[in-house]
């Protein structure tokens, strides 16, 4: 039944709920309460208004539009609405929603057809259930005030506050109940600690993630029923017996579970290269309790002193890790190669093993360092070790063949003591430990890929960089002297390796990696084979690291059960929908743990710079935008100079080169810069600088160069009358629907692309 069309032909506009379901009721033929469903679900979904008066009229007819809030963290916002210009709403007209809500909106003032403002009328839907706060205890009122500051206060009453104190940080739920009202109210479900301590503020990032760092009661209790250990007896005849080989695992000294080993053996004219994985289907079975939470947490998430693991301890730390000396259950890709380690054969099967050492990337480099403690306390392994190098640098080198891009990037290592206390933060270099065994599981990896054929799979995929960030990434590296192919190439991973290799040794060289980086598609998962641009590999997946993503262990069960004789046809139907919805889920929670990760680094960052307020660092530019220079320091930790702190001038912004400059200053992207710590927010995850040996201004004007033109600068006349010009674009004179659109570039979106995308 077409209910709007009824209430707008019959006129049943502004009656109440019970008479206007009398009346359909009467139009339609339909039972009171299936009408009463229907009238109740479109004014759930703002389609139909409720005045104070309890009167029922048609949203549209009364000017009243369906819109998406966002706000900016200054309080205002705008509505976004299909195919129409965004509505600005001013801070005032907000009426207690939330970032993110779905909402009524009324338009209050019609400028021109693209400079529309709007009140808020109604919150549709509250998109924002819970919140992390700083619970602040007042004289008449106890308060929360929320660390995401686009969100407005809310008030907790008493019996709600669960013990809070003042200035704990607490995770709240807000009351269904304030939906209808300006003031929004909750109550404190959990309280995470002290405010600005270590501990709470990871555990305030880590709920403001909705992440889970407890697991189930029935997925524990599957944990503590699974066998402790491994009965060699039992499986040494149904799998292929691995026990006797030299196996050995490669993991960091903080290591605590390992699902990866490496073997090889010598045969005539040849090698095999075993690569074994932890048998994790083996012990969580399609749904089963361990299976749905797995599914559910999609993958563990790594702090710098933390984990939230997607398995129980039991399984993770236990009986699916390849600890040193005890029998365990794998699946294993061999590679049977040939004296110049081409492979000529791989298989993939189900096996038991029991590996000999618990090695270190340390210790790896020493050895092939030729330290003669470590050679002599690895004696059995070190033939091996010596070969498995060199297969790994042909491996290496088949990938650069293909057109593998290598980024070497140094990742920002935080160290911290036993007491949680951040003791340094320092850049470190990925070795050829490191590549030794990353190139093994790239190489299984692949391997498993190519064997799915046209089963049901979820495979990784790097698609191919958007065209027009190509064709921007191209102008910039012209414009800083880089020659490049990518206007004619730009769909080649090699024109990228060539500009790495240009650009390597140089000063600029980090940045202008991440530049390349920005213009790369996320890598994420999909169940159809789109080919790896990064690795230059139209076959990829993820097999080898099942105890911590959730892809690896759904690959896991697909190969086992065409191992078991499955037909194909039964192995297609079960896992077709399976595989959908797992690579939708495996990207979605990849990516949420990718923030959460970020922004824990960010805090600890901020916290760790605390320490050096006033001094002096030497770093480079590695963004510039309108409203600031970022500068990275020689560590990996980034900060800004606000455009107002630059030495006086009048400046243009340069988009397309990166560049922001004035009659006698110019910052480009990859200059270097001495510069002093001005400023930490550790709410905001941000550090500010200012020039070393530098005045600040009193205020700054910046000319956009796409907004302005640029001869009124050139002139020196023009240029005097142009400070007094109101339509200069300057801090202060900036409309707040242009800042706010430029809050998508500020500083907090941007160091969401710092992050190294995982292969």
């Amino acid at each position: 039944m077409d209910i709007v069309s009824l209430i707008r032909d019959e006129k049943l506009m502004y009656l109440n709920f019970e008479t206007l379901t009398r009346e359909l009721k009467k139009l339609t033929g339909s039972s009171i309460q299936e009408v009463r469903n229907n009238v109740n679900n479109l004014i759930l979904d703002g389609t139909l208004f409720v005045d104070e008066r309890g009167r029922i009229s048609i949203s549209r007819d009364r000017g009243y539009i369906k819109a998406k809030l966002t706000l900016n963290k200054k309080g205002f916002g705008f509505a976004s609405v299909k195919d129409r210009p965004d509505i600005f709403i001013p801070a005032y007209a907000i009426n207690g929603a939330f970032d993110g809500d779905d909402v009524l909106v009324e338009i209050t003032n019609f400028k021109t057809e693209v400079d529309i403002e709007g009140k808020i009328i109604k919150v549709i839907s509250r998109n924002t259930t819970h919140v992390v706060g700083t619970y602040v205890e007042g004289k008449n009122k106890n308060v929360v005030f929320p660390d995401d500051v686009k969100l407005p206060q809310i008030r907790i009453f008493k019996n709600d506050a669960r013990g809070a104190h003042n200035n704990d940080k607490v995770y709240v739920e807000i009351n269904a109940a304030s939906l209808e009202t300006k003031t929004v109210t909750g109550k404190v479900v959990e309280v995470l600690g002290q405010a600005n301590t270590m501990k709470a503020e990871q555990l305030s990032i880590i709920r403001s993630f909705k992440l889970k760092d407890q697991f189930e009661k029935t997925t524990l209790n599957e944990a503590k029923n699974i066998e402790k250990s491994v009965d060699y007896s039992k499986y040494k005849n149904k799998r292929a017996d691995y026990t006797e080989h030299n196996t050995f695992t490669i993991d960091g000294e903080d290591a605590r579970d390992f699902d990866d080993a490496i073997s090889l053996k010598r045969i005539e004219n040849g090698y095999v290269l075993y690569v074994h994985i932890a048998d994790v289907s083996h012990y969580v079975k399609e749904n089963s309790a361990l299976d749905k939470e797995a599914y559910a947490r999609g993958t563990s998430v790594y702090f710098p002193n933390h984990v939230i693991p997607m398995l129980p301890k039991e399984l993770s730390n236990g009986i699916c890790s390849l600890n040193e000396n005890e029998y365990r259950l794998t699946l294993t890709v061999k590679m049977e190669m040939d004296s110049k380690y081409n492979i000529t054969n791989s298989a993939i099967v189900e096996s038991i093993i029991k590996s000999k050492h618990r090695m270190t990337y340390t210790e790896i480099t020493k050895i092939f360092e030729g330290d003669p403690l470590v050679v002599e306390k690895y004696a059995d392994l070190y033939s091996d070790i010596l070969t498995m190098r060199e297969i790994a640098k042909k491996f290496k080198a088949d990938r650069l063949k293909q057109g593998e891009i290598r980024f070497n990037l140094p990742e920002p290592f935080i160290l911290e003591n036993s007491a949680g206390e951040i003791v340094s933060i320092e850049n470190r270099v990925q070795d050829e430990a490191h590549e030794l065994i990353e190139s093994f599981m790239v190489k299984a990896n692949e391997i498993v890929a190519r064997w799915a054929g046209d089963l049901p799979f979820v495979y990784r995929v790097h698609e191919k960089p958007d065209s027009e960030k190509v064709a921007k990434l191209s102008e910039l590296l012209t414009a800083l002297g880089v020659a490049n192919q990518l206007k004619l190439n730009g769909d080649q991973p090699a024109s990228y390796q060539q500009i790495v290799d240009k650009i390597a040794g140089t000063p600029k060289e980090k940045i202008l990696t991440y530049l390349i980086l920005r213009t790369m598609m996320k890598a994420r998962y999909a169940p159809t084979c789109l080919g790896h641009f990064g690795l230059a590999l139209s076959h990829y997946c993820h097999f080898t690291s099942p105890i911590r993503r959730y892809p690896d262990l759904l690959i896991h069960r697909i190969i086992k059960s065409v191992l078991a004789g499955t037909p194909k046809e039964e192995v297609k139907v079960h896992f077709a929908d399976i595989v959908d919805r797992a690579s939708i889920q495996a990207s979605d929670t990849e990516k949420t743990a990718d923030e959460a990760e970020r922004e824990v680094d960010d805090y600890k960052k901020a916290v760790y710079m605390q320490k050096f307020l006033g001094e002096e660092f030497d770093g480079i530019i590695s963004n510039v935008q309108e409203f600031g220079v970022f500068v990275e320091l020689e560590n990996g930790i980034e900060g800004m100079i606000k455009t107002d702190d630059l030495p006086m001038d009048e400046y243009i912004y340069d988009d397309a080169k990166m560049s922001i400059y004035g009659q006698s200053h110019h910052y480009t992207i990859g200059d270097s810069m001495r510069v002093v710590v001005a400023n930490v927010n550790t709410m905001l995850r941000q550090i500010d600088f200012d020039l070393a040996g530098v005045e600040k201004p009193l205020k700054n004007f910046v000319i956009n160069k796409n907004k302005a033109n640029k001869t009124a600068w050139n002139n020196k006349e023009n240029s005097k009358n142009s400070l007094k010009n109101k339509n200069i674009l300057s801090k202060n004179s900036k409309k707040l629907k242009n800042s706010s659109k430029k809050g998508k570039n500020s500083a907090k979106e941007y160091y969401k692309t710092k992050k190294r995308k995982r292969k």
